[in-house]
C-alpha cells in the first residue's frame, strides 16, 4: 500500500493523498499554529483522509546510527525526527512510503536511511551531504552529536564543514 508521510509544510502548501493513505505524526500537529491550516487538518482528519500517529525516533537506533554518522542529528528538530521514524516504520511493514517535506535535512537523512520523499514547493536535494563539527579557528573536531557552540581549547565557534556530498542518481 502507498503512503504518503506529511511534515507540516506538506500540509501548509496543500498535499494530500485523495488514492493513498496520509499519516502524521502527533508532534507534527502540534508545530501547526495556522488557523486556515488547522481547519483544513480537522477536516481532513474527520474525513478520514489523514490518520495521525504517535511515534518516537529514541525507539529506533538505526535512525540514531545514520543521523549521527551524517551530521545531522543536531539539525533535526524532534518532530523531524519523529517523522523519519514513522516512514521508518511503515517501511519496514512492506509499504511504500513517501514522505512529504520541503526541509533539505529531512531529505538528506531520508535518502542515507533509503527512504522515498517528495518535494511540495521546491525541487529538493539533488545530492546526499555529510557534516562533521569542527572549531573554525584550531580545527578541532567535535562529534556530530556535541551541543557545544564554542571551542574548548581557543575559544572559537564551532561550525558545521561539509564532508562530501554524493549524488541522488
Amino acid at each position: 500500500m502507498k503512503i504518503y508521510v506529511l511534515d507540516a509544510s506538506g500540509l501548509i502548501n496543500g498535499f494530500c493523498s485523495n488514492d493513498s493513505l496520509n499519516l502524521m505524526t502527533s508532534s507534527t500537529v502540534s508545530e501547526i499554529k495556522d488557523i486556515n491550516t488547522e481547519i483544513l487538518l480537522n477536516n481532513y482528519i474527520s474525513e478520514g483522509k489523514i490518520r495521525i500517529e504517535t511515534v518516537v525516533y529514541d525507539d529506533d537506533e538505526d535512525i540514531k546510527e545514520v543521523l549521527l554518522s551524517s551530521g545531522d542529528l543536531m539539525r533535526l528538530s524532534d518532530t523531524d525526527k519523529d517523522i523519519i521514524a514513522l516512514s521508518l516504520k511503515y517501511k519496514k511493514m512492506g509499504h511504500d512510503v513517501i514522505t512529504v517535506t520541503d526541509d533539505y535535512s529531512m531529505q538528506n537523512a531520508l535518502k542515507l536511511l533509503n527512504l522515498k520523499f517528495m518535494s511540495v514547493r521546491t525541487k529538493g536535494i539533488k545530492k546526499t551531504i555529510k557534516w562533521k563539527r569542527i572549531c573554525k579557528g584550531c580545527r578541532k573536531e567535535y562529534s556530530s552529536d556535541s551541543t557545544e557552540e564554542v571551542c574548548d581549547i581557543c575559544g572559537s565557534p564551532i561550525i558545521r564543514k561539509r564532508l562530501n556530498a554524493r549524488s541522488n542518481h
